[in-house]
């Protein structure tokens, strides 16, 4: 991950390296620089492997903007993580990240506006959930929908077979079943 280097932690505060530009001054944010379409491909592209890298460890930024990213010489830096969150632990997580990608999508799509028509978040979603998802992965940025329709009785049936399942354990133990049977 290209982030600030950090150099301790003192009082409460951690203490990290100051990103500069290419004349010592600090590096702009990617919300304050204009970008040629190769570079905004480049930077697009370069950030889409580094939230692989995060959600191949099971991590999503959270907050990831162009306010967010900063443009060093050798290219961006991600700075803000203290919202990072759990991608298996937190019921929000795939919209949290589609945020983020999405977040950097519209950024760097008004440079390039090919972007715009991407679903990077769904594909890497998708990836995520099927563990098929690894460092090395070529991202398209297309996804195949699922247009058929959901199956209602299918659901309703498994939640049927999941509250029997559930008196039967409580019976079994004793327990009042929480309705006449």
């Amino acid at each position: 991950m290209r982030v600030p280097q950090p150099f301790g932690y003192f009082n409460d505060v951690l203490i990290m390296e100051l990103v500069t530009d290419a004349f010592g001054n600090p590096a702009p944010r990617l919300s304050e620089v204009e970008l040629t379409p190769d570079v905004a491909l480049d930077h697009h592209d370069f950030l889409m492997r580094q939230i692989v890298r995060m959600l191949g460890l099971g991590l999503i930024h959270g907050d990831l903007s162009e306010f967010n990213v900063l443009l060093a010489p050798e290219g961006p830096v991600i700075i803000d993580f203290p919202q990072v969150v759990d991608a298996a632990g937190n019921n929000a997580a795939f919209a949290m990240l589609e945020r983020d990608v999405n977040n950097i999508r519209s950024t760097l799509g008004r440079f390039a506006p090919q972007l715009l028509q991407t679903e990077f978040a769904r594909e890497l979603w998708s990836l995520y959930e099927q563990g098929e998802l690894h460092a090395d992965v070529r991202l398209t940025g297309m996804v195949v929908r699922d247009e058929a329709p959901a199956d209602a009785g299918g659901v309703l049936q498994v939640i049927d077979d999941a509250r029997e399942e559930a008196i039967r354990r409580r019976l079994g133990r004793g327990d009042d079943p929480g309705y006449p049977t």
